[in-house]
């Protein structure tokens, strides 16, 4: 056999081989799920005393706190990527600055993720609380904001709601 044969048939094999591998990963890109939000099931967690539901959103409502609880649940996604993605661009474009972030557990055993932020609303600090918890197809997202002069009243029965979350309960 030829080199120019050679180098032809080496040609064709690796041709063959790209247009496979292209067609194997737009195949797995077409099998991936998009992910997509919903309203959780309120029920998945406890609400602090003094929180009711409420009409406005998915969540609670603390009137004479000014305090929310927000809850969303996303599929097809984990609480770790989601997560990671919050970072200091996120925060800068959003105007959030980062008190806190840690890893936590609930009491029925699902793990998760927090970050404590503050931001300024018409010249008053609140405290938002974004919560991820979650496996690997469904996460139970979070999103807590109360003035952060009533911190010392809310903080600790908020911590206490969110070791309440039961992924179970999702829908």
């Amino acid at each position: 056999m030829s080199v120019l044969s050679n180098c032809r048939l080496s040609y064709s094999v690796f041709s063959l081989i790209f247009v496979s591998y292209i067609t194997c990963c737009q195949s797995f890109a077409f099998l991936q799920k998009t992910p997509t939000t919903k309203n959780a099931n309120i029920y998945a967690i406890d609400a602090p005393e003094g929180f009711d539901t409420t009409s406005s959103f998915n969540g609670y409502l603390s009137i004479q706190n000014s305090a929310a609880i927000i809850m969303l649940q996303l599929e097809n996604s984990n609480y770790i990527r989601i997560f990671k993605a919050i970072d200091q661009s996120y925060l800068d474009r959003n105007k959030l600055r980062l008190i806190e972030k840690g890893d936590l557990k609930t009491r029925s055993g699902d793990k998760g993720k927090f970050l404590t932020l503050s931001f300024d609303l018409n010249g008053d600090v609140f405290i938002r609380k974004m919560v991820f918890i979650g496996d690997t197809k469904n996460t139970l997202w979070l999103n807590i904001t109360y003035p952060k002069d009533l911190e010392e009243l809310l903080e600790q029965p908020i911590e206490q709601s969110i070791k309440t979350a039961n992924l179970e309960l999702l829908d």
